[in-house]
């Protein structure tokens, strides 16, 4: 975001003037179009995350639904949320902005990533096992194929962005 560079400069301005001669008081700051953006940065940056919090109650109650148990819904929510801090992070340490793309995607994230947490929570939740370790492989056999097939067509989507 350019807001702080903004903040920067109009400090700087302020000190400027306090020592400027009468005839510079009226100096302002310009930096073309970059600073025209900066209400759409904040915009982007706002509506991406009111998008991903209503997405994160709305998965939620599908999760509640699907899984019928407010415990496996909490737990599948975690992990979601893992998988959005981490993407988050990778973005952060990038050093990509906030733009139009970026925005939509954070939103998208946490479809793609519940998607694949319903998948094996309700697979878990509805196997016939007694016992948890069992459920779960259960649940891998069952879901497993499917949830590795949509990561990699995922995947390899997402490739021909990079060549692009």
């Amino acid at each position: 975001l350019k807001i702080p560079y903004y903040n920067m400069w109009e400090d700087f301005l302020a000190d400027f003037k306090k020592e400027a001669p009468a005839s510079m008081q009226s100096v302002q700051q310009t930096a073309g179009q970059f600073w025209a953006f900066m209400p759409s940065e904040r915009a982007f940056l706002t509506s991406a995350f009111q998008g991903m919090s209503i997405a994160t109650v709305f998965a939620f109650f599908v999760l509640l639904l699907a899984t019928g148990n407010i415990i496996q819904a909490f737990i599948s929510l975690l992990c979601v949320a893992v998988i959005i801090v981490s993407v988050l992070a990778i973005m952060y340490f990038q050093g990509w902005e906030i733009g139009i793309s970026e925005s939509i995607s954070m939103v998208i994230l946490i479809g793609f990533s519940v998607d694949y947490c319903v998948h094996l929570s309700a697979d878990f939740m509805h196997s016939a096992h007694p016992q948890r370790s069992n459920k779960m492989q259960q649940a891998y056999q069952e879901m497993g194929i499917s949830i590795f097939s949509g990561a990699i067509t995922t995947f390899g989507s997402g490739v021909f962005l990079f060549m692009g």
